[in-house]
């Protein structure tokens, strides 16, 4: 007998010669014919060729014989050849032909960029096939055909049959703004969303949390699960304020569809997760970044919006004045050095920074900058987003960044030695680099650096100015009501005048009789505050700041002489505004922590 082939392993052939013994159960014992002779061997049922493997082999080379006649067409036709079945399609462009459409005409779209489209067809002179091709082209589509063969096709179709691929009711992101004034509107308009979410899908569900965020101002969206409902609260000017609740089957939905929209492991759990997603507001486009965090009683998210829309604002606008607004302006002219904006997460730096980078934007200057992710974009500039898991990170990032000849770095963080180091190194060499700092002092940020491991040789020559600031809301201009100054206010505010009249002899500060008290009104969510500004500190390191890191000076020191240069604090800064009736003294013992 010849030798049995197993069909699950065509390699796996016998070599006995007709010798083969058939081994039983017991060790050793032979199965033989009456006649003694050994017979051929008969091969276990596992390893016969089965009928079912022979049809589907047959249907593989028929199958590959037909995708080869249909290659062969297409060239006689001047056409492209498309192998439809094993081409990955997005599903969003089922959504372009109707399924009936597309399964009797034999036509799939299976990639676009912008108004092209990519489709392939079964029957490209067929009349039907051609009106289908029309109503493309007539919707404003520029369309490029393709030949397939019908199996390809058919089974292509399939993913109009599969749950993974469900066409889903498209959201329209072109949003009537009328229709969203509510979300412009006192905050607790907005509890009704909470209603609103049960009787919608969970992709309009999300949707819906994000534009009423968005329309509310809002910076973050907090999704905090507690025992028997999650609570909905908007980061509004700097402020968490609670806008709903839901119940948790609502939010098991909204919670998977996060996940989904953020390439999350929906089926995690139990371990913190980071992703990002976008949607589209009247062709604005806002990025959002999403954390999730395993709690007592259950998943608690946080989305950061990032709007494209928001434009950049001038240092005016940001609370810059008098001598600072002078310093921060001549910075634009500087050839070389490290100039750093610190603060918590929050305080502006960000938005800052940019300020500052606009300044450098010139049509003779070479400006990259290296961030995570990209806030604002910027025209005549080249922006670059790390992705750490990819091993792109802050530190390789920057070392490439040099590599591209620019006079001017901006990199989104100092984090590590690695990144100081470079960072350094490229302030020292002719660059001008710009980043930011987690620090609570422009002061602190000198022992910060030397403890993420930059030497004091290293940080005294390559930094310039560093610039520390907060953010304080602003009283509203339609609600506010003026109230006479309390004794006990009148004695803070004449301490701190007195001491930046100390190292700012020139400045005309006086108490007024009555400062604004915030009140609330539907224009600013009855906060009584709206909008933000900056309150600052900014630290110029001159030749004798340089001297004092260079001799491991102590931060009291370094305090002293810049203090003799000019320098105010933070919460002088603040007092300064609170006496030009910007915010109010609440407002700066809450962000200085003064009590």
């Amino acid at each position: 007998m010849a030798d049995q082939i197993d069909y699950k392993n065509p390699g796996n052939q016998s070599a006995d010669n007709g010798n083969s013994q058939q081994v039983g159960s017991d060790s050793g014992s032979i199965q033989q014919t009456q006649n003694n002779q050994t017979p051929a061997t008969t091969p276990p049922p596992a390893t016969m060729p089965q009928k079912e493997d022979l049809s589907n082999n047959l249907q593989k080379i028929q199958r590959e014989q037909k995708e080869k006649a249909t290659m062969e067409k297409a060239q006689k036709m001047n056409m492209n050849y498309v192998d439809i079945a094993s081409t990955p399609i997005n599903p969003d462009l089922l959504k372009l032909i109707p399924p009936e459409i597309a399964k009797k005409n034999l036509i799939i779209p299976f990639y676009k960029l912008g108004k092209k489209i990519r489709v392939t067809v079964a029957h490209p002179t067929d009349p039907e096939t051609r009106n289908v091709i029309k109503g493309l082209k007539d919707a404003g589509f520029l369309i490029n055909i393709n030949l397939s063969s019908d199996e390809g096709i058919l089974e292509a179709l399939k993913l109009y049959e599969s749950d993974q691929y469900v066409v889903k009711k498209e959201i329209d992101t072109k949003v009537d703004e009328e229709n969203l004034k509510t979300y412009e509107k006192e905050l607790e308009a907005l509890n009704q969303m909470g209603e609103k979410l049960k009787n919608v899908n969970s992709e309009e569900a999300v949707y819906m949390i994000c534009v009423g965020a968005l329309k509310a101002g809002s910076s973050d969206i907090h999704l905090e699960a507690e025992e028997t409902f999650v609570r909905c609260r908007y980061r509004i000017d700097g402020v968490l304020h609670e806008v709903f609740r839901i119940d948790k089957a609502t939010f098991e939905h909204i919670s998977s569809q996060l996940k989904y929209q953020s390439k999350l492991k929906v089926n995690i759990d139990d371990i913190p997760q980071d992703g990002r997603f976008f949607f589209k507001v009247n062709e604005r486009k806002v990025d959002v970044r999403v954390s999730t965090l395993p709690t007592e009683y259950g998943e608690s998210f946080v989305l950061r919006l990032l709007d494209s829309g928001r434009h950049l604002v001038t240092f005016e606008e940001l609370g810059y004045s008098g001598q600072y607004l002078r310093k921060i302006k001549n910075l634009g002219d500087l050839s070389h050095g490290m100039i750093l904006m610190t603060g918590p997460t929050g305080s502006g730096k960000t938005t800052s920074l940019y300020t500052i980078l606009s300044q450098f934007n010139k049509p003779g200057s070479k400006v990259i900058t290296l961030e995570d992710p990209i806030e604002y974009h910027l025209e005549g500039i080249a922006q670059s987003q790390i992705n750490e898991k990819g091993g792109y990170t802050f530190s390789s990032g920057l070392r490439s960044i040099l590599r591209q000849d620019p006079e001017v770095i901006m990199i989104g963080e100092i984090r590590d030695k690695a990144t100081a180091e470079t960072a350094a190194q490229a302030a020292l060499t002719g660059h001008v680099l710009l980043s930011t700092l987690h620090t609570n002092s422009a002061i602190e940020s000198i022992p910060r650096l030397i403890n993420i491991g930059l030497p004091p040789f290293m940080i005294a020559p390559s930094l310039h100015t560093i610039i520390a600031q907060r953010l304080v809301r602003k009283i509203c201009p339609h609600c506010s009501k003026q109230q006479p100054v309390s004794e006990s206010e009148k004695n803070e505010l004449e301490q701190v005048i007195k001491a930046i009249k100390s190292v700012r002899p020139s400045m005309e500060l006086t108490i007024p009789p009555t400062l604004p008290e915030a009140d609330g009104c539907d224009e600013c969510s009855h906060s009584g505050y709206k909008g933000r500004v900056c309150i600052v500190e900014m630290l110029e390191v001159d030749f004798e700041m340089k001297d004092l890191i260079l001799n491991k000076a102590s931060t009291t020191k370094m305090i002293e002489s810049a203090r003799r240069k000019g320098m105010i604090t933070m919460r002088e800064d603040g007092i300064i505004k609170v006496l030009e009736g910007v915010t109010t003294l609440e407002e700066v013992h809450r962000v200085t922590a003064i009590k």
